[in-house]
Formats: C-alpha cells, structure tokens, sequence
C-alpha cells in the first residue's frame, strides 16, 4: 500500500511511535483545515500559525491518547485546534483586563498575579488524575463516558451508533460515573 493511503489512525498509531514521516503527512493531510479554523478565531494569520505548530507538537506529544472509539482523527485535531485557540482568547482577555488596572491594584491582588498559573497547574493534575482514573474503569463504562463528556455525545446517539439499548447506555453511564468519582476521591481530586 502506497504510504500516501496510510488511514489517519495508522497515521497516529505510527506518530505514538515516534515516527516523524507520519507526523509530516498528517501535517500536510490537515494543515489547511486547521489553520482555517483557528483563524476564524483568533482573526490573527501569524497566532494561527504559531497554534498550529503548537497543535501538532501536542499531537506529537500526545498521539498515543488518541482513541478510535471516541471519534475521527479529523476530529481529535479540530478539539486540539479549538481548545489551543481558545486557551490563546482567554489570555488575551486576562492581559486585556490587567492593562487596564492600576499597577498598585495588579500587584497586590493575589489572586490576578497567581491564578492563571495555580488553575494551569491544578488542571495538570486534574487531566493526569483522570486519564489514571479513567483507565481503570470497564471499556464499556469508559467508552460511554469518554462520548457524552468529551465527545458531547447524547445517550440516544451512543446507544444508535453502538447498537445498545438506552437503558444499557444510561447504566453504564451511571455506574461508570460513581465508580469514577470514587477513584478520584481516593486520589484526592474531588471531596468526598
């Protein structure tokens, strides 16, 4: 098979691997759509290209998080893309809202100086704490989760696209969500 008809998922599994061609062809596969959607955010042709780098250095980093199950490369990159593009808003926003606030009024608020750094870190943990967490649970608990939070997947389309009855879904689902709030307790992400 000609290298250039290799699937995206081959594509990732390959980049999870470290090898650097697959990034390359994933890159030229996607780049234009990308780019495209991050501009219409950020209206900035240069903070597009420099998320789009971003993007693919994350996807580098992190293509062995990717799952089939929880929709399309395609996708996965966009959710990539669109979150890169929305983290970039929100600290022009914050920088946005600091310009316009006495020098003495920045300095000693606490929480304008140190907040964006504590959340950055804290949702660090959270993410990593939630990847183990989410691992331990049943494939089937996982999957049903991973579609409605991360994918916003509806439960009428889990049980279509998977052939389950809703009752199965919305089971698996509730179980799979105490179960997990259970593991984070005892990793000290929620209270109890």
């Amino acid at each position: 098979m000609p290298v250039e008809e290799l699937s995206d998922e081959t594509l990732v599994r390959a980049i999870s691997l470290g090898v650097v061609w697959a990034l390359e062809m994933l890159y030229e596969r996607y780049q234009r759509l990308l780019y495209s959607v991050t501009y219409r955010m950020v209206k900035d042709h240069q903070v597009a290209e420099d998320l789009l780098q971003e993007a693919f250095l994350a996807v580098w980093q992190n293509a062995s998080s990717y799952s089939s199950r929880m929709g399309s490369v395609q996708n996965w990159l966009i959710s990539i893309m669109r979150h890169r593009a929305i983290d970039h808003l929100r600290r022009l926003r914050t920088h946005a809202e600091l310009r316009g606030m006495p020098l003495e009024d920045a300095v000693t608020s606490e929480e304008m100086v140190t907040a964006d750094a504590w959340d950055a870190v804290w949702r660090s943990v959270q993410g990593a704490q939630l990847r183990r967490a989410l691992a331990l649970l049943s494939s089937e608990q996982r999957l049903v989760i991973e579609l409605a939070y991360f994918e916003g997947w509806t439960h009428s389309e889990i049980a279509r696209a998977y052939g389950l009855p809703l009752g199965t879904v919305k089971a698996r689902m509730r179980l799979g969500l105490m179960r997990l709030r259970s593991i984070l307790e005892r990793l000290g992400t929620v209270e109890s």
